[in-house]
């Protein structure tokens, strides 16, 4: 499935020489994405069941930190960088659509797993209730604004782990980072990894879960899609002008 070329990319294709391939991009990435993360967690937080308690000693152990949650943010920098980075030449943009079709099939795969393994994620707790409530500064950005448009559900496995990890290896790949960038962006999205837990979002299985649902996905799914983008099939699909 993810390794036959879609017909979706056919509009970015014929923008392949302007930017408009950039934010026809990210527009796919919401819409296929964000959107049913969004509508699957309301579903979730509405039926309010949770079928497993996943928590370990050190959930507890490790603090809330509220100014982490810039760091958290910090996920929708590696969308843009992946669509940014992907549009070099024909070959690279073929690869992009590849890498995005497995990592669409195995986001829907996850949200699976939300229907049907619903966990909540009940040590937000253990964020002070004044900003819970919504006091203060970080209060506005957990209480009022995180809190009310992400339930605490849709935990396991962690998508801002498992897609950030997959960028990372793609940007990798692409040697678009090398030397201390590529130092820079792993202690980047270790601290991501990190804020997932000291903002109270996630368990420490779903951080280890996403890691190794990450791992999974890049090699048995990523690479054998962005090789297959090589082939006629692919080629045929989104032809190139010269």
């Amino acid at each position: 499935m993810f390794m036959l070329p879609w017909k979706l990319w056919q509009p970015h294709w014929r923008e392949k020489g302007n930017r408009r391939l950039f934010w026809y991009t990210i527009i796919t990435l919401i819409l296929a994405m964000a959107l049913p993360y969004s509508v699957i967690n309301h579903i979730m937080g509405y039926f309010d069941r949770s079928v497993m308690d996943p928590i370990m000693p050190i959930d507890s152990m490790v603090p809330y930190i509220g100014w982490s949650f810039v760091i958290y943010l910090s996920l929708y920098l590696y969308y843009p960088a992946a669509a940014w980075f992907g549009r070099e030449n024909d070959s690279r943009i073929r690869e992009m659509f590849a890498f995005y079709q497995a990592l669409f099939v195995m986001t829907w795969v996850v949200n699976l797993i939300f229907i049907l393994f619903p966990t909540e994620v009940y040590i937000r707790d253990q964020i002070p209730a004044d900003v819970r409530a919504g006091e203060g500064f970080w209060g506005f950005w957990f209480g009022d604004l995180m809190h009310k448009t992400d339930h605490p559900y849709n935990a396991w496995p962690s998508l801002h782990v498992v897609q950030s990890l997959m960028i990372v290896m793609l940007l990798r790949y692409w040697k678009i980072i090398a030397g201390w960038k590529e130092a820079f962006v792993w202690v980047a999205w270790v601290a991501l990894c990190i804020s997932v837990m000291t903002t109270k979002q996630h368990f420490f299985f779903d951080l280890v879960t996403g890691i190794i649902t990450g791992i999974i996905c890049w090699y048995w799914m990523c690479i054998p899609a962005m090789k297959a983008s090589s082939n006629d099939e692919w080629k045929d699909a989104f032809s190139s002008d010269d």
